[in-house]
Order: C-alpha cells, then sequence, then structure tokens
C-alpha cells in the first residue's frame, strides 16, 4: 500500500498543480475576499524569519488525507504506517518550499502578475465554448478545490521559482562514458541463485503454553486485553438529500450552468498511442526505418528504444495531454498511420495511431437532469448551513436536543456501545455511514455526559449529538483471553524458533559449508534460480534487494527479511559477464542514470541553500518522534 500510496501521491500532486497553475489568481482580475491571520501557534517548520505554525501544518495535512481519500476512497485506511509516511512527506515538502521561498528573497527573485495571468489565460479549462477565457468557470473550479485565491497564486508563483532554482538547473544531468559502461556492463551480468525460506508459520512447535507463560503474556501484553470505553450517544441528522427534494431550481439557472460547464457534457475525441522516445535523432530514424520495413511496433520499440510493452503503449489520450509540438500531426493521421520522428524537450518521438474513438456531446436535455441534481445539491448545502448556524445558536441559548428534533420534525436516533474504532454494539438501521465516519466518532468522543455537540459536517449531511452513557476502559479478565494469549504465545514461539533455524544456516555457510549441504542437515528444502538480471527478481524481492544481492561474492550468504519470511540466499553462477551490453541497455542505463543524477543534484542544491539558514523543525509537536 505504501508503494501505491507514493506513486499516486506524485500523481494526485502533480494534477493538483496543473490544475491549481490553471486556476487561481483572482486576485489579478480584481477578485479579493482572502482574509489571512498570522497564527498564534508555535512553529513546527521553521527557515530564518520563515515560520509554518502548528495550526498551519495541521491544515495542509488534513489536506493532504483529504486528496488520498479523494483518489482511495473507503480502500485506503491511513494507519500509522501510512501517517507517519505522509507526515513526513509533508514536512521534507514545506522545508524545501520554505528554504526555496527564503532563497528567492535573497537573491531578488520575484514573478510578475503579467506571467502569471498569462498562465491563467493559457489553461484549457478555463475556456468556454468559444476558446475565450471566463473568470466565471476559474472562478467554479478553484471553489470546488477548496483553495483561496491567493493560496493560488502563491503556489504557482512558488513552482515557477522552484523551476529556475531548481528543476532547471538540475535536468538533462550528463553521465560520464566511463561510468556508464561500467553501469552497462553490471546491468547485463546475469547470475543463478540458491535460496532457502525459511517461514515461521510452517515451523512445527514441540510443546504447550505454561500456565506461568500464560500469567506472564498477560501481565507483559496488558494493553491487549483492555476493554476500550464505549459510549452511548443520541443525535439527529440533516440529510442534504431530503433537503435537495425541495429545492427546484430556476430554468435561468440551469441554462447558466450548461454554458459555463460545457466541459462536463463534451467527451472529446480519443486515441490509442503508442509512442517511443530517443534521445538521438540518429537513433529514431533507425526505428522509422524498421518499422517502414513492416516491423511490429513493440519489437522495434524493445529493440532500438529499450522500452517494455507497457511504457510504449500510452492508452487512450486526448489531443490536450499531448505534447504540443506533435498534437495536431497525431490527431490529423489516420488509424494505423506512424508520425515522427518529432523533436521535444523530452526528445525524439515516434507515434502510431493503434485506434480512434470518435468524442461526442450530449445535448441539454441529456445534460438537464445532471444539472438540475447538481444545483439542488449546492442550494441544499446552501441551506443547509444557514440552518446549521440557526441551530448553533439555539443550543448555545440552552435549547435540548429533543427541542432541536421537535423543531426540525426530525426523530432522535440512539447508538449504544460505540467504540472509538467506529464500531458499535446496537444502532438504528440505515446509519452506518454516518456513524463510522470519523467526524461521527471525533465528536461522540469530544463532550461529556449531556452534552450537545455542535453542527458537524458528514459526508451524507450535519450531524449534532449528545453522549448519554460513559462506560470507561477496563482490563479484561485473564480466562476470557486464554484462547488470544495462546495463539501469541503460538506466534512468538515459531518465530523464535525460526530465527535459531537462520541463525544456524547463516553460520554454517559463512564458516564455508554449502547451501545443498546445509539444507540437508537442517531438513530444508534449497531452491534454484533461473539466470537473472539486476532487474530481476525472485520471491517477490525488491531491486534494492537484488542489487544487494548481485554485489555480494559468490557462496557468500545474504539474508533478506521478507515479510515474516527470512531469505537466505547466495550467488551460485555467473552465466553471464556482461562484457557486450546492447545498446537498448544502454541507452535505458543511460536514461535511468540521467534522471538519478538529475534528482541527486536537485536534493544537493535544496541541501546548500538550506546550510545558509536557521532550519529547525519540532517533529513533536508535528506528531513525528524527536
Amino acid at each position: 500500500m505504501m508503494d501505491k500510496l507514493a506513486k499516486a501521491q506524485k500523481n494526485w500532486l502533480s494534477k493538483l498543480i496543473l490544475i491549481l497553475t490553471a486556476l487561481s489568481f483572482m486576485s489579478l482580475f480584481g477578485v479579493s475576499g482572502y482574509i489571512t491571520g498570522a497564527s498564534r501557534n508555535k512553529p513546527v517548520i521553521k527557515v530564518d524569519d520563515i515560520k509554518i505554525s502548528q495550526q498551519q501544518f495541521g491544515m495542509l495535512f488534513e489536506q493532504e488525507q483529504q486528496m488520498a481519500r479523494s483518489l482511495f476512497g473507503d480502500a485506503l485506511q491511513i494507519n500509522d504506517e501510512i501517517r507517519n509516511a505522509m507526515l513526513q512527506g509533508l514536512v521534507q515538502r514545506e522545508l524545501t518550499n520554505a528554504i526555496i521561498e527564503r532563497t528567492a528573497e535573497k537573491l531578488n527573485i520575484s514573478i510578475s502578475d503579467n506571467l502569471v495571468r498569462k498562465i491563467i489565460y493559457s489553461q484549457a479549462e478555463f475556456l468556454d465554448a468559444n476558446g475565450n477565457f471566463s473568470l466565471e468557470r476559474l472562478r467554479r473550479v478553484l471553489s470546488a478545490s477548496g483553495w483561496s485565491e491567493q493560496r493560488y497564486i502563491d503556489a504557482l508563483k512558488k513552482d515557477i521559482i522552484k523551476q529556475q532554482l531548481i528543476q532547471n538547473p538540475s535536468s538533462n544531468m550528463n553521465v560520464p562514458e566511463v561510468l556508464l559502461d561500467r553501469l552497462a556492463k553490471a546491468e547485463s551480468q546475469k547470475k543463478t541463485f540458491k535460496y532457502i525460506v525459511v517461514d515461521p508459520a510452517k515451523v512445527k512447535i514441540d510443546r504447550k503454553i505454561t500456565p506461568e507463560e500464560t500469567e506472564q503474556y498477560y501481565e507483559d501484553f496488558n494493553t491487549n486485553f483492555i476493554e476500550p470505553e464505549k459510549r452511548d450517544v443520541s443525535f439527529i441528522t440533516l440529510s442534504i438529500d431530503d433537503m435537495a427534494e425541495k429545492v427546484v431550481p430556476e430554468e435561468a439557472d440551469i441554462e447558466a450552468y450548461y454554458e459555463e460547464n460545457i466541459g462536463q457534457f463534451e467527451t472529446p475525441e480519443t486515441r490509442e498511442i503508442l509512442q517511443m522516445v530517443f534521445d538521438k535523432q540518429e537513433d529514431a530514424d533507425k526505428a522509422m526505418e524498421e518499422l517502414k520495413k513492416g516491423r511490429d511496433f513493440y519489437d522495434v520499440a524493445k529493440e532500438v528504444a529499450g522500452q517494455d510493452k507497457e511504457t510504449t503503449d500510452l492508452g487512450y489520450v486526448a489531443k490536450d495531454l499531448l505534447i504540443a509540438e506533435m498534437a495536431d500531426e497525431v490527431f490529423a493521421a489516420q488509424k494505423g498511420d506512424v508520425t515522427g520522428p518529432a523533436k521535444s524537450d523530452l526528445g525524439w518521438h515516434i507515434m502510431k495511431i493503434a485506434d480512434i474513438r470518435a468524442g461526442s456531446k450530449a445535448d441539454k436535455a441529456q445534460a438537464r437532469k445532471r444539472i438540475i441534481e447538481t444545483l439542488k445539491k449546492e442550494r441544499a448545502y446552501d441551506e443547509a448551513y444557514t440552518i446549521a448556524a440557526e441551530i448553533e445558536d439555539k443550543i448555545g441559548g440552552g435549547a435540548t436536543l429533543e427541542d432541536i428534533a421537535k423543531e426540525m420534525n426530525v426523530k432522535i436516533q440512539k447508538v449504544k456501545g460505540l467504540g472509538e474504532d467506529g464500531k458499535y454494539a446496537e444502532a438504528p438501521a440505515g446509519y452506518e455511514n454516518i456513524l463510522k465516519s470519523t467526524e461521527f466518532v471525533d465528536t461522540a468522543f469530544s463532550y461529556n455526559i449531556d452534552e450537545i455537540s455542535q453542527v458537524t459536517e458528514t459526508d451524507d449531511g450535519f450531524v449534532i449529538a449528545r453522549v448519554d452513557r460513559i462506560a470507561d476502559a477496563h482490563p479484561i479478565p485473564m480466562e476470557e483471553v486464554k484462547g488470544e494469549i495462546e495463539k501469541m504465545w503460538e506466534v512468538n514461539e515459531r518465530s523464535a524458533i525460526a530465527q535459531e533455524i537462520v541463525n544456524d544456516v547463516v553460520h554454517d555457510l559463512e564458516n564455508g559449508d554449502k547451501i545443498d549441504e546445509v539444507g540437508r542437515r537442517f531438513d530444508l528444502v534449497v531452491k534454484t534460480t533461473q539466470p537473472l538480471l539486476r532487474s530481476g527478481s525472485f520471491e517477490g524481492l525488491s531491486q534494492t534487494a537484488m542489487i544487494e544481492l548481485f554485489q555480494e561474492d559468490l557462496g557468500r550468504p545474504k539474508l533478506i527479511p521478507q515479510g515474516e519470511e527470512k531469505i537466505i540466499a547466495v550467488a551460485d553462477n555467473i552465466v553471464d559477464k556482461g562484457e557486450n551490453p546492447s545498446d537498448a541497455v544502454i541507452d535505458g542505463v543511460k536514461r535511468r542514470a540521467r534522471i538519478d543524477l538529475s534528482q541527486d543534484v536537485a536534493s544537493a542544491l535544496v541541501n546548500s541553500f538550506g546550510e545558509d539558514y536557521d532550519v529547525r523543525v519540532k517533529y513533536r509537536l508535528i506528531g513525528l518522534a524527536d
């Protein structure tokens, strides 16, 4: 999940920057209303006089979580591991931004409003049906994103400065030929490996837990055997859907929404594009000649460009997603045509149009239902916020939950045995989504008995809650958790036995014994891999683990943790020393090395800038260990 999240995070952050870069800047058009005040919270990130307060950081982190949830939905459970990774990533990002901002001030770098305005005018998201910039469309997108105009302006200017100070100087790094040659030879080397997998789950236990061990486990892991605090809560809800049913949008509003959001009702033409990219024109010309001979596009991409099928197939893309230098030519071609070579900042491109999907446009009658539902929801939210403010005034004036329920003509619902994990003992049907929401649970555990909460927004509307009963956390008797203790003991016992086996096997291998002999000695299965490159894998090992394994001498054991399992592997034979790497391998190594060098240079630039300033991070206040 972490890898997936990291990859997705890059995607949605870059997409967010793209959208925002096309978006905010209302102040450039005379729109104001952004109010900011210095936070009185303690600073958690400080670069000289640039400070990010605890409250500001908390707001940024909440936005990160909301964006992650919008991508993954209920599939994403933000546990401690993911939370810490997101916090660390946010710290690094904001620290880098602060260092760049301080450097820009030091060097007197500024971005003109005219440049910002040109960027805004160039974005397709804010053009109307006639291709003209629409301030109204910009406002709608900005409002939907939850960004203020000033925040968007600042983000865009910072991004432009970052490009000038960091991205441009660190891009397109040259790789020395001697280094490229060594890397390519190492990349082409093939080895076979012999290995043993020690799985604790398969280890046999020849005894049972003793009463003394049971008691000791109960004491040592007492925090595992606590019945958590539970609460009984009464609540009423204001459903947005119910309010929306009572709203009747006017025809003028429906017409205006259709005209301003015509892009929502259009499906542009898309084309399935196959692409090769080359650093040198002569390589692109060579690939083009092979294609003219009738060779398969994927075969040429693999042989000449060093690209696999997944890299070559761009899938179905719209015209505005292609690089401007070649979009017109690609979308003027016929199905099956090949275009290029065409030059861009990324290299030389050859593209094939594998398929074409025609665009379509929904007429006003087809779009009408969607527009009405959207407008009804928008008006319902406006009304709900007004009602929520009135309810909070009444709560402040001493109104009870029963008073509010009677006035709103809604029924009071009750949930019993609610825990902080969102689980409960008893609850009315139809309220599952509300009761498991973080907002409801946080509200239920933020008040004392008989206190009425503020109006809390959820995905389904608004809720007001009252705590009726609190059952404090208490230890569970040992007899009730004896089965759980036995399972814990079995897991630990198997792990301990497995570790002893691993230690003995590694010891014997380091003393010079052959892995086949050691396997027979401990009754363990020894497996042999096929000849592998560094980019290959076995037993699901990561690329980092494979690179480390390739660096070991023949016969020298390498212990690799793989989840609960332990893999003990030795390089058994060098099948190919990689003395004559192919052109495709050399190009691929060069491309990756340039990316790695660029990233290293970018990191070094930020670090060098930071050395001139007083940089401090309060990890404890952020929620990370010091």
